[in-house]
Order: C-alpha cells, then structure tokens, then sequence
C-alpha cells in the first residue's frame, strides 16, 4: 500500500511544515483543492486522520500527520544516502530540464554546453509557465530548471545566478492589456481598472503577436543574456538537491 503513496507522502511532509492547509498550498506547488485531495487519499488509504477539520476556516495538522511525515522522512534520509553515495561514481547521462519561454535561448545554449563538455546522452528540455515550472520541479519531475524566481522560500543547495533579463514595456492599444496570470496577479488593482479586456495567456509567443500585431498593453521579456549585469530580473538555475555535489560542481562549470 505504501508503495503506490510515495508521492502523496512527499507532499504531506513538506505541507506539514506550515500551520495549515492554506498556508501549505502556497509552498508545495498544488493548489488548495489539490492539496487537500492529496491529503484525502493518504487518510482514506491508512484510516487516520491528518487534519483537524473541527477549525471552521482552516484546519490545522493532527500530531500524527507530524509522526507520519517525521517517519518518511527519515526513511527518504536513508535512501537519499544511499542513492547519493552510488551518484557519487557515476555520471548523468539523461537531464530532465524546465525553463520560462524568455529565457529559453539561454537553456537551449546550456544543453548544447551539456553535450559537448559532460558528454551528456539525452536531454530533456520542456517551456513550462511559472506554475507548472515550479510544480514539476518541487515534485521531483525536473532535474534542473531555469527561472527567474526560486519556486519557494527555501534555501536551494544547488542554485547559480546565471543571467539577467531586461523587460520592455509595449503600449499600443491601452483598451486591452495582454499578460501572463503570474503578471496579472502581480498588477495593482488600478492599472486593471483602467483596461476593458484583458487577454491571458501562458504563451509568450502568443502575447508577443497579439501586442506586437492586434495591439495592447503588457510588457515582453528581452535581452536576456548570460554573465552578471543589470536587469529588472536575476536569471536562476536551481538543481534538484539529489544531483550530486561532483555533477553540479561540473554544471557550474559551463556558466
């Protein structure tokens, strides 16, 4: 039974971190809804209870969700060890990659540097939004990704500024404004009054043609360049924590 709640009790331990469900949410890269079906299964499938549901608006943790997430942890130390240690003699020859669309040139360049210099045999490089970026990777799903923001606030071992990034601010038709949800979320309440329509899109291409050719306001991503250097925005690359210390020393290496 175990076996088959390997990822629903990875997330458990790192929702169990935070006060409650809500807060949780925000950290483990699921929404709410999804976190808390996640919860639901691991109660359903071991007949415990990990929430305390008697708060009307936010649940807190029950101490055996804390023993629970405690034990597979300690159990994950030991294989992590493990798996670490045999890392350590062997060299990646597959890298599952994510990175944002604007700053995609700049991945495609390091996965050509991962072929010629680590002799690297296959790589895997996915365009991902924020949302599905961050998801992916705190699930494990991503070796290494490229971003302008770390998915949480926690300290990442491995995690190399690499790049930075110059946005453009585009008006041509201040009637519609063309963003990202991640952007749209970010505006002030205002700005957004002041707009009739708003076209939302996780494309960047597709935002790029519409500002570019139907017309409105938003801002694009341009100029991102590798080095250190002045820009609205710090270009990231953050390794997963299992890549070993030797690999990610040889990562670094081809900035």
């Amino acid at each position: 039974m175990l076996q088959n709640l390997t990822y629903e009790m990875g997330v458990l331990a790192k929702a169990v971190q935070h006060k409650n469900l809500s807060a949780a949410s925000a950290h483990v890269g699921l929404s709410q809804p999804q976190l808390s079906r996640v919860i639901s299964k691991v109660e359903h499938a071991l007949q415990i209870v990990l929430l305390d549901r008697s708060a009307r608006r936010k649940s807190g943790w029950t101490q055996v969700a804390h023993d629970l997430s405690a034990a597979f942890m300690k159990g994950m130390g030991r294989l992590e060890s493990e798996i670490v240690a045999i890392a350590q003699e062997m060299e990646i020859t597959e890298l599952h990659i994510g990175t944002l669309e604007g700053i995609s040139m700049i991945a495609s360049q390091f996965a050509k540097n991962c072929f010629d210099q680590l002799k690297i045999k296959k790589i895997y490089l996915d365009v991902l939004d924020f949302k599905d970026l961050d998801s992916q990777f705190l699930n494990g799903g991503l070796d290494l990704i490229f971003t302008v923001r770390p998915p949480t606030k926690q300290k990442f071992n491995h995690m190399l500024e690499v790049g930075y990034q110059q946005m453009e601010k585009i008006s041509t038709n201040k009637t519609v404004m063309v963003a990202s949800a991640y952007e749209l979320a970010g505006y002030d309440k205002k700005m957004t009054e002041e707009v009739n329509h708003f076209m939302i899109s996780n494309s960047l291409a597709l935002r790029k043609h519409w500002l570019q050719e139907v017309g409105g306001i938003g801002t694009l991503p341009v100029d991102a360049k590798t080095g250190r250097g002045k820009g609205q925005y710090t270009i990231y690359l953050i390794g997963n924590d299992l890549i070993p210390p030797k690999i990610w020393e040889k990562i670094t290496q081809l900035f």
